[in-house]
This record gives structure tokens, C-alpha cells and sequence, in this order.
């Protein structure tokens, strides 16, 4: 498969206010890891970067509010485009998100994400209400007014949103389970986004997940995920620590190398649809439902993706 055909992009952003009076330089390499800071120098000699509209040598004592603009080819990793519209009115939109799309712009991604497929065919004021990791299946809940945004974002700050996850995971899980425990940031981890449940996890916060097993497999387990809480990556890092990581997981229950030589490979452009023989190409992880009041009728609505059919492949294979 050839390769994605690099883009001419202009990255734009507000130098913050923590940054004053460091130089420039100093900030790129510490900000925007993805360059050296050697490498930073070079874009910089090529004339690719400017502040305040002046083109940039590095050197410049940085202040809050300055405009920063860099100029670059841009290849992005291709991402899945078959998201299905499950219902729409005046107020929001339900989603059946397919793996391998993020949700907004982040990192290597910036115009393939979900967020701008969805307002180049449906209209600019589109917002996400909340996430799904990248490669996580399933419903998703979008703002069609800032009204609607307001309401429903409100409901899940306060925990009044019923969600519904189904996980394909390592093991045989054969009695529900409740995971109390706190989620962090994983101490000594080479990858950033990396949490943890472990006692030594840096600044925790409180989480609780219930688990619920659905159907076996020949060694591994459906299972049913009603998060309570909303941590980043928290069914993920719950699974993980109870001893049943999901199927397909990269980063969860393995090593940092394992995810770190995933992520430069899909940078690189290498495709990341081809399952392996041991393991999908994606986490087995599907958000399945969503209950909500709606912000217009404040009727109860319930919104359901449903399962992928790879899960029942995996599970019994």
C-alpha cells in the first residue's frame, strides 16, 4: 500500500503565558517533543516558523499571547471513514464511530479525524460531546447547538450519563468484578498518556468500573464495562490491573516499546488495518451504549452501537 502523499500545513497557536521568558527554541523542544531540539534548529534555519508574523530564528525571548505559525509538508496516517449517523435532530447527533479514527486533532492527525469528517458533511457547528480513544468502537454523542453541548457535557461532568462498554479480554473472567481502584499517571513510563492503578501511580484520582462477564471464549472472556467515573483510559487500566487486559490492547499489558514501535510505524504510514495472526488490529474495546437526558424534551433517551462482529471471531479463536 503506498504511502499517504505528504500535504502543505499551517500549524497555528498562542505561545501561553507559562512560557514567558523562555526562547524560543527552548520552548519547541520542550512542548512539541515530536522534533529534537536539533531538529527544531533546522526547521527554524529553514524559515518554516514565525512569531507575530516575523519569521523566526529561535533566539527570540518568548511572550504570553504571541502568534506562532509553522509551515510544513504534513503526511497523516490514514484512518478509517465508514462512521454510520444512528439518529440526529435539532440538537444531537449519535455516531457508530469505527476504529482507527480519533476523534479530534492530536498529534500526527489533524484533518483526518472524526470531528472534521462529520462538519464537512453535516456543518461547521458541530462539537464533541465527549471522547473515545482512537481505536475504541462505538457511540458517540455530538453537539448540534451550543445550548445542546452545554446541557449534555453537564451531564457527564456529574456523572448522570449511563454508559455501556463491551470488552473482549485476555483470560477467563468468571465472576463479576468491582475495580475501586485509583487511576494516575504510570510512574517511570517512557510513554506520556500511559496511567496506572498501581499504588506508586503519580497524582491519582478516584475511579470505580464494574465488570460483568458475558460469554467465554476457549481462553478469553466478553465482558460487560459500566465505568462509573470517567479517568482517561479507565476500563483500559482497570482491566489491566485485575490480570485481564483487553484483546488488541498496544499499550496496556505490554511493555512501553511494544506501544512506542507501534506509534513510529504508523507514523512512518505504515497501515494499521491488517489484523496479525495473534491479535486484532485494533483494542477490542466498543462503547455499546449511551443513556442521557435529552437537552430539548429532557426525555430519557438510551443510544446503542451495536457489537462489532470481529469480537465473537476473536473471542472464540
Amino acid at each position: 500500500m503506498p504511502l499517504p502523499e505528504s500535504q502543505p500545513i499551517t500549524l497555528q497557536s498562542r505561545i501561553p503565558n507559562d512560557a514567558a521568558g523562555n526562547s524560543l527554541l527552548s520552548f519547541l523542544s520542550q512542548r512539541f517533543r515530536y522534533h529534537s531540539e536539533r531538529s527544531w534548529q533546522q526547521e527554524l534555519d529553514q524559515g518554516r516558523l514565525s512569531l507575530d508574523g516575523v519569521k523566526a530564528t529561535g533566539h527570540e525571548v518568548l511572550r504570553g499571547g504571541m502568534r506562532l505559525s509553522y509551515e510544513k509538508q504534513h503526511r497523516e496516517p490514514r484512518v478509517a471513514t465508514n462512521f454510520r449517523v444512528l439518529h440526529q435532530d435539532d440538537a444531537l447527533m449519535t455516531i457508530d464511530k469505527p476504529a482507527h479514527v480519533p476523534m479530534h486533532a492530536d498529534g500526527p492527525f489533524i484533518r483526518n479525524t472524526l470531528i472534521s469528517q462529520l462538519r464537512a458533511q453535516h456543518g461547521d457547528d458541530l462539537q464533541l460531546v465527549h471522547r473515545l480513544d482512537r481505536e475504541t468502537s462505538g457511540i458517540c454523542v455530538i453537539a448540534r447547538t451550543k445550548a445542546a453541548l452545554k446541557a449534555v457535557q453537564a451531564q457527564f461532568q456529574n456523572s448522570l450519563v449511563g454508559k455501556v462498554y463491551v470488552a473482549v479480554v485476555h483470560g477467563r473472567m468468571e465472576q463479576p468484578a468491582d475495580c475501586g481502584e485509583a487511576i494516575g499517571h504510570k510512574a517511570q513510563s517512557l510513554v506520556q498518556l500511559r496511567r496506572s492503578a498501581a499504588k506508586d501511580a503519580l497524582a491519582p484520582k478516584a475511579a470505580r468500573t464494574r465488570f460483568e462477564p458475558i460469554r467465554h471464549g476457549p481462553n478469553k472472556t466478553l465482558v460487560r464495562c459500566l465505568p462509573e467515573t470517567g479517568r482517561t483510559h479507565q476500563i483500559r487500566v482497570h482491566l489491566e490491573h485485575l490480570g485481564y487486559p483487553i484483546v488488541g490492547d498496544k499499550l496496556y499489558g505490554h511493555p512501553d516499546a511494544h506501544y512506542l514501535d507501534f506509534v513510529a510505524r504508523m507514523k512512518a504510514g505504515e497501515s494499521v488495518f491488517e489484523d496479525t495472526a495473534h491479535a486484532p488490529n485494533r483494542q477490542l474495546l466498543h462503547a455499546h451504549q449511551i443513556c442521557l437526558q435529552h437537552p430539548t424534551t429532557e426525555a430519557q433517551e438510551c443510544f446503542e452501537a451495536p457489537i462489532p462482529a470481529e469480537f465473537e471471531r476473536w473471542l472464540l479463536s
